[in-house]
């Protein structure tokens, strides 16, 4: 069951970024779609499924699809919900809502004890820079509450620290579950 979910995920996203640039066309810019939190965090999880499907992954790699995911669907739901992020409907609610949700429940169904959990801050943070450097140079920005254009660094900086909280809290969240889930597992499987 567990390597069917983990299929499911991959081939969902597969078939949303598909699904993308065919119903795009020429309005697909692959350089600012990989621009995408969304789309970073959904393919990065999607191989982390597939790869779970033929070999065991390591749970600092699966704790972080688990964050980014968990994350990309909170920040929609709160932040972005009803504004238009340029990703038609089906896509939308696959990479948004669906995949989040999977990558989530295949967490709490095989829970991994995990160290380490702000080394999952890496990349979020790495990507906060790349995109309020790159957004002034190319003129665009993948999310409105990153772009200053509108309300200033000022907005831009209360949003980021919002994002930033979710992160750490899901991090947290994510590392001391797994952990928690994992040794009760454990002990109920040696009792067995």
């Amino acid at each position: 069951m567990i390597k069917l979910l983990r299929m499911a995920a991959f081939l969902l996203v597969l078939s949303a970024e598909v699904y993308l640039v065919v119903v795009l066309g020429d309005r697909f810019r692959p350089t600012d779609h990989f621009s995408f939190f969304t789309v970073l965090s959904n393919v990065f999880a999607a191989l982390v499924m597939l790869l779970g499907v033929f070999r065991p992954v390591s749970a600092q790699l699966r704790g972080a699809a688990v964050v980014y995911m968990a994350t990309t669907g909170l920040v929609y739901s709160f932040l972005l919900r009803g504004i238009d992020v340029q990703t038609p409907a089906y896509a939308n609610w696959v990479l948004h809502i669906i995949v989040p949700i999977l990558v989530v429940v295949e967490w709490l169904l095989t829970p991994e004890k995990t160290r380490r959990w702000w080394t999952w801050l890496a990349f979020p943070a790495a990507y906060l820079v790349y995109t309020l450097v790159r957004g002034p140079i190319v003129g665009w920005y993948p999310y409105p509450f990153m772009d200053p254009r509108s309300n200033g660094y000022g907005s831009v900086a209360v949003g980021c620290v919002f994002v930033a909280v979710v992160f750490v809290v899901l991090s947290f969240a994510v590392s001391w579950v797994g952990t928690k889930l994992a040794q009760k597992r454990g002990k109920s499987l040696s009792r067995d």
